[in-house]
């Protein structure tokens, strides 16, 4: 195809000799470039991508904090919710903070979800449930985005084995959501009340001390209540605290910003990161207003604790059971402007796999469970190991932790495959607003109004004829 481009312009008298000799040098050199990169995919490396804004972090994330009691609270869905992400940061960071645990849990699997690993959880008796996500009797939800509500008499128990995360100690608490005119509780296991505090808004603290750490935990409700947590008390070291929610979105955070916020004012953490997007990547996405209500929650959080620090991470490139996620691109340029407008540390996480396609060579690497949506064990860890490794380096801290991580890294991040490097036009275009056709209008002329080409509108809105426009049509952008 160069020789017979050449040759056609040779045919051009205009073009002289020496415009000719520079047309044969750049096919030379385009051809050696994609014969380099073709080389280049065959490798594996690792490229650091810096957190952005790290000064929104550095006050917070430093020596000094970490000697002394340091809590970090990562919300996010799935991802995180199964805790081997959270857990890969959780244990860098006590690498040089001290194992303070994995601060409050809750019983997923007893509302048909997953977890935590390590412990075998059931209730005698009647009980109800709900989620941030899913929530029909409007009951109230912590941070941790779950509630059991339990029947006067009814039983539960937590047991425990060596694969639990968490550190186990012989005094704990247990957060309950209940009026305290009475003790609401009861333990049923060798041990003694040592004090039940209230937190406000009928929330009522009760810790417990047993004369050995306990293989389980279990206690009987005297009254209905609602279980929100349970948490291991340490004496010292860092505390690193998950609160995933499977098939959360930010916005599910947000009926429940008044308990949310208010027992983060309790708890105190020194660092709060989120990891949502993947979820929103697969549904339509208003980002105006998504943009809008979760900076006004960030900003509220950041009224109510000044001195914490915030990270925000966005959605990976995955393509669960082999959909294409339509707003993934749409959803991550929105938490990066919510990260400018609100001044919170960003990290690309996306971009760190490799950007959009980079799930097909994550993929063939043995890094993502048969749904393609799930890192396994594998991926999830190198993603913790990432985001720890960029959270060290953005501080300047645990410079030896660092290198231990980028032995880690280097050897795991994925060899690189032939992947797509454009997205679907679909896929830049699936915000869910709509323009109204006004007379007089063209799909030209709404494209150019919206941003858009004709092309783009055709294919998200099922449009065969761009002449067939009706006044009154919906027209989706």
């Amino acid at each position: 195809m160069a020789n017979n481009s050449l040759g056609c312009l040779a045919t051009h008298s205009s073009i002289s000799r020496q415009q000719h000799r520079t047309v044969h040098i750049l096919s030379v050199l385009s051809i050696l470039l994609c014969s380099f990169l073709g080389q280049a995919q065959e490798s594996s490396e690792f490229v650091y991508v810096p957190i952005e804004r790290p000064e929104a972090i550095q006050q917070v994330l430093n020596p000094a904090k970490l000697n002394s009691a340091y809590k970090v609270i990562h919300f996010g869905d799935s991802h995180i919710q199964g805790d081997r992400i959270s857990g890969e940061v959780r244990n860098n960071l006590q690498a040089l903070g001290g194992n303070g645990g994995s601060g409050m849990f809750f019983p997923y699997s007893l509302c048909k979800s997953v977890g935590p690993t390590g412990t075998n959880s059931n209730i005698t008796g009647t009980y109800t449930y709900s989620s941030i996500l899913k929530n029909p009797t409007k009951r109230r939800i912590g941070s941790l985005g779950y509630e059991i509500t339990l029947t006067q008499g009814a039983v539960f128990t937590m047991e425990f084995n060596e694969q639990f995360r968490g550190k186990r100690s012989k005094e704990f608490s247990i957060l309950i959501h209940g009026t305290m005119d009475t003790v609401a509780i009861d333990l049923a296991i060798p041990g003694v009340l040592k004090s039940h505090e209230s937190l406000g808004n009928q929330r009522t603290l009760y810790t417990f001390e047993c004369p050995e750490i306990p293989s389980k935990i279990q206690f009987r409700a005297l009254k209905e209540c609602s279980l929100w947590g349970i948490e291991f008390i340490q004496e010292s070291g860092l505390v690193y605290q998950q609160c995933g929610v499977v098939g959360a979105q930010f916005t599910h955070l947000l009926p429940y910003k008044e308990d949310i916020l208010s027992m983060l004012e309790w708890q105190k953490p020194n660092l709060v990161v989120f990891s949502y997007g993947t979820n929103e990547s697969y549904s339509a996405l208003d980002s105006i207003a998504y943009e809008k209500q979760i900076a006004s929650f960030i900003l509220l959080l950041k009224e109510k604790l000044p001195e914490v620090g915030i990270i925000i991470t966005n959605a990976p490139d995955t393509r669960s059971a082999g959909k294409t996620p339509r707003s993934e691109l749409v959803v991550n340029r929105c938490l990066h402007v919510i990260a400018n407008k609100t001044e919170t540390a960003y990290y690309d996480v996306n971009r760190v796999m490799g950007g959009w396609g980079s799930h097909a060579c994550w993929q063939a690497n043995d890094l993502f469970l048969k749904d393609q949506l799930h890192f396994n064990k594998k991926g999830a860890t190198l993603m913790g190991q990432m985001l720890c490794h960029a959270l060290l380096k953005a501080c300047d801290i645990g410079i030896d932790q660092q290198s231990i991580l980028e032995q880690q890294i280097t050897p795991a991040f994925p060899k690189q495959v032939a992947i797509p490097t454009t997205p679907p036009s679909i896929a830049t275009n699936t915000v869910s607003r709509t323009y109204i056709v006004k007379e007089g209008d063209s799909l030209s002329a709404i494209a150019k109004k919206l941003g858009t080409s004709v092309d783009a509108l055709c294919k998200l809105n099922g449009i065969t004829n761009p002449d067939s426009l009706k006044l009154g049509q919906k027209i989706s952008y």
